[in-house]
């Protein structure tokens, strides 16, 4: 039951848009993963994400399992990403009130359960105590509600009454943990409080985009949840907005098949629905709202023939959608991720499959044809496109050294590819929900995984951790801090030498320390099964653990702060300091660079290729001929692309969503422009003022 008055609504968002006011809008974005137990060496299944902030507050809280009386209720707020995200009792010291803070304003309440599971959580909930892990990732959606309080008198793009919400993504996920020890359970919880109070994008995430016919859609708007557990599942849940009349909230869920992996990257995946859910939901492979057919109809987004697809119906064509009217669309901000990451774990089924402009013309999930481990899933979300025409380590932006994290934002008017792993990943999580008498764990690595190590957290052992996991924030510099630790040494290392500093230091300790993790977590794991007191060597463990890893980092920053001072390469161990480095030849020549001394200004060079393949040894280090032609003219009168000849199609791929408009039909096979538009959301955000209250935080 809803106890808030709209004063105190008004007055809740009043507080909450002064706590963001002074943050400038900053970049957003997360890859999200779900793995079916079939497609990994000890059945285990994963639900993950890379969280991607420039801004968002990473501390880890364990929020402890609790017992209410009969008719207790819960408060629901609204959720920052920034530090501190959230300010009140009972939730852990992390989120208790400093000097000077502002208790996070209640929304409103609703109906307590008896019992609530212990979990742990960061800028989002991460693993309960049952082994429910999750991952998240938001999505352009045409149907929203707003935060209550702030709907303007008309919705901008049904022109009718706007639809009012005040359970967020991050309360939603908050829910399914605290209630629910299966995904299934978990996606049914989330729909149903979702149709109830009705679901509203995280505070300062959206904005409004206008689709090629003019109509607005909404941004961010959506959002999609991974989700493992311990019977061996793993499902996609996406919701969106309300139709008046029929719904606050429109939802749909799908398991991933036996044996495959799915991977959301900013756009809505699944594809057609059956006419009706299914009443017994336990056995059903589709899980969805019962008024979703409804919904789409009312709102005009479907016609009632042949299946829905929901991808298709509530989201925007992401091939020609634009995020300001002047920008141009970028659907490989989504698709180069997918490409990616399902031929990573399908190499042979995706062999020779371009990047496609629609990435709904890839299936939306693959069979593994590799079963894989925990350290497996870790290099996905860690991958930077290394061996393909895309690695992020080569090219003029990555400079001579190989910096693989290039500039986002600005008035740049290129495009760059949208990383999986990026500089500003504020955290990484896996979680691995293994069945049997095995412990659920998730793996954690602050900053970006390329550039840091997962260190293990069990949560049915309680919440003893390293501090350093819960301490320090993007505003404060501090040693004591794993997320700047991890930061620190990126930054470092990318800035002075990647490619020397990353092959020479950085990636030998990471693979070195996470090997060394392996061993001595099933150890600790063996050890537990044995003792009565499992949940304190555990806890012990990853205590221990975790402060050994943060330790031995800050040792690695400290070591390269004297290994490459002042551009020199300083070898303390042999004695022998200052040894220049000075440009690579390839480099020198791609820029001209000879006896003038006058500034050097460059052009991109179309026939590099020939160039490179009469004389191998001035090729960039490991460079990969171009086999996709890119198309890079986008016909804003038209609202189409140009595409370049020879196009290979995607369409026949299994799983392939086929339920296309014809403008689709023309564009699926085109293969897509390098990248994604730089400064994408900070455009987004500049063109709506009506929404200047709002900062991108999380994806």
């Amino acid at each position: 039951m809803l106890r808030s008055t709209a004063l105190m609504t008004a007055h809740a968002f009043t507080l909450l848009s002064m706590t963001v006011a002074s943050e400038s809008p900053r970049g957003l974005g997360c890859t999200a993963l779900a793995v079916d137990s079939a497609a990994t060496v000890d059945s285990s299944s994963y639900a993950g994400m890379n969280a991607d902030c420039a801004q968002c507050d990473g501390r880890v809280q364990y929020i402890e399992a609790r017992e209410y009386e009969e008719g207790a209720t819960r408060p629901v707020y609204a959720n920052s990403g920034a530090a501190p995200r959230w300010i009140g009792h009972g939730r852990g010291s992390l989120y208790e009130p400093k000097e000077g803070e502002i208790l996070t304003p209640e929304l409103g309440r609703i109906p307590q359960v008896r019992k609530t599971f212990a979990y742990w959580e960061s800028v989002l909930p991460l693993m309960n105590e049952k082994g429910l892990a999750i991952g998240e990732s938001s999505c352009d959606g045409r149907l929203m509600n707003y935060a209550k309080g702030t709907a303007p008198a008309k919705d901008p793009r049904s022109g009718k009454a706007a639809m009012e919400g005040w359970i967020d993504i991050t309360t939603l996920i908050q829910l399914a943990l605290e209630r629910c020890e299966t995904a299934r359970c978990g996606v049914k919880t989330m729909g149903s409080i979702a149709e109830e109070y009705g679901f509203m994008p995280m505070m300062n995430e959206w904005s409004l985009g206008v689709e090629v016919d003019g109509t607005p859609f909404f941004a961010d708007g959506g959002e999609a949840v991974t989700l493992s557990d311990r019977t061996g599942e793993a499902w996609v849940f996406h919701i969106v907005g309300g139709v008046p009349g029929v719904t606050k909230s429109v939802w749909a869920a799908q398991r991933v098949p036996e044996g495959h992996a799915a991977f959301v990257a900013n756009n809505f995946i699944l594809g057609e629905f059956p006419d009706e859910p299914n009443n017994d939901y336990i056995f059903s492979d589709y899980i969805f709202s019962p008024s979703m057919h409804k919904a789409a109809r009312v709102a005009g987004l479907w016609d009632g023939k042949g299946r829905l697809n929901f991808a298709r119906t509530f989201a925007p064509d992401t091939v020609t959608a634009l995020d300001s009217p002047t920008a141009s669309p970028v659907p490989l901000y989504a698709s180069i991720r997918t490409w990616r990451l399902l031929g990573l774990v399908a190499p042979n089924a995706l062999a020779g499959v371009q990047l496609p402009m629609d990435p709904l013309t890839l299936p939306w999930s693959v069979k593994v044809e590799n079963k894989m481990k925990n350290t497996d899933v870790f290099n996905l979300l860690s991958d930077m496109y290394e061996g393909t025409e895309f690695d992020l380590s080569l090219g003029a932006l990555a400079g001579p050294f190989g910096n693989p994290f290039p500039r986002e934002g600005g008035p740049s008017t290129g495009q760059i590819p949208r990383g999986i792993s990026i500089a500003r990943t504020t955290y990484s999580v896996v979680g691995q929900s293994r069945s049997g008498s095995s412990f659920p764990v998730f793996h954690f690595a602050a900053d970006t995984p390329s550039a840091s190590v997962y260190v293990p957290f069990y949560p049915s052992a309680g919440g003893a951790h390293a501090s350093a996991y819960s301490t320090g924030t993007m505003k404060k510099f501090t040693r004591d801090s794993a997320w700047w630790a991890f930061d620190f040494v990126a930054n470092w290392a990318s800035m002075i030498n990647w490619r020397n500093a990353s092959k020479d230091s950085l990636l030998p300790l990471r693979a070195h320390l996470q090997h060394n993790l392996e061993i001595e977590r099933a150890d600790a794991e063996e050890a537990a099964h044995m003792s009565g007191a499992w949940a304190d060597i555990l806890s012990g463990f990853q205590k221990s653990a975790q402060q050994r890893t943060v330790d031995r980092w800050w040792k690695l920053a400290d070591d390269l702060i004297v290994k490459y001072n002042d551009g020199f390469y300083n070898n303390v161990k042999t004695g022998v300091m200052g040894s220049g480095m000075g440009y690579p030849l390839w480099w020198a020549k791609e820029v001209g660079f000879n006896q003038d001394i006058h500034p050097i200004f460059v052009t991109r060079d179309s026939a590099f290729e020939e160039a490179y393949s009469g004389d191998a040894t001035l090729a960039p280090p490991g460079f990969i001929a171009f086999s996709n032609p890119l198309p890079l003219v986008y016909d804003h009168s038209a609202g189409a692309w140009t595409p370049p000849s020879d196009v290979m199609s995607t369409s026949e791929l299994p799983g392939a969503s086929t339920s296309v408009q014809p403008l689709q039909l023309l564009m699926a096979g085109a293969v897509l422009f390098l990248g994604v538009v730089i400064g994408r959301v900070v455009e987004r955000r500049s063109q709506q003022q009506a929404n200047s209250q709002y900062v991108h935080l999380l994806g």
